[in-house]
């Protein structure tokens, strides 16, 4: 499955395949999941680029009055499930899939990031491109939430 563009942005190559991890994986494996995922961050080199996108993500979540209503306040972005990284020309992709804690209940999320890498001064920062949100109905039923991403 293909993350979703919001926004039109000047790709070399679309964005990574992501395949998301199914619910009882998630439930039966979760520790597991999350180990596995930090330790594939750690060597592919884009743990920081993760941590950048999941702070993006966590903004977007807490400015989100559904998703406030849905979850509670003090909104969280968690571990990470799953991961894709992709390096193409000038830009790095990534699509991860990570837990959400809230204070009345938790959620799964799928955000998907880009970094241009040029000299620009902005060259570091990844910019948020799609956010997907999705409780337990709507992990089983595969339809998620998609949030908004206001145009830069």
């Amino acid at each position: 499955r293909q993350p979703k563009m919001q926004q039109e942005i000047p790709l070399p190559l679309p964005p990574p395949e992501f395949r998301p991890q199914p619910l009882p994986a998630l439930l039966g494996g979760g520790l597991f999941l999350f180990a596995a995922a930090s330790l594939e961050m750690k060597r592919g080199g884009y743990k920081v680029l993760a941590e950048q996108l999941l702070q993006q993500a966590q903004i977007m979540l807490r400015q989100d009055a559904t998703i406030v209503m849905e979850l509670g306040q003090g909104i969280e972005t968690g571990s990470v499930y799953a991961s894709q990284f992709t390096r193409a020309s000038d830009y790095d992709q990534l699509v991860v899939q990570f837990q959400i804690k809230g204070g009345n209940a938790w959620a799964q999320g799928v955000a998907y990031g880009i970094r241009q890498n040029n000299n620009n001064s902005n060259s570091n920062t990844v910019q948020l491109v799609s956010l997907e949100v999705a409780n337990m109905d709507a992990s089983l039923n595969g339809t998620p939430y998609e949030i908004v991403i206001p145009q830069p």
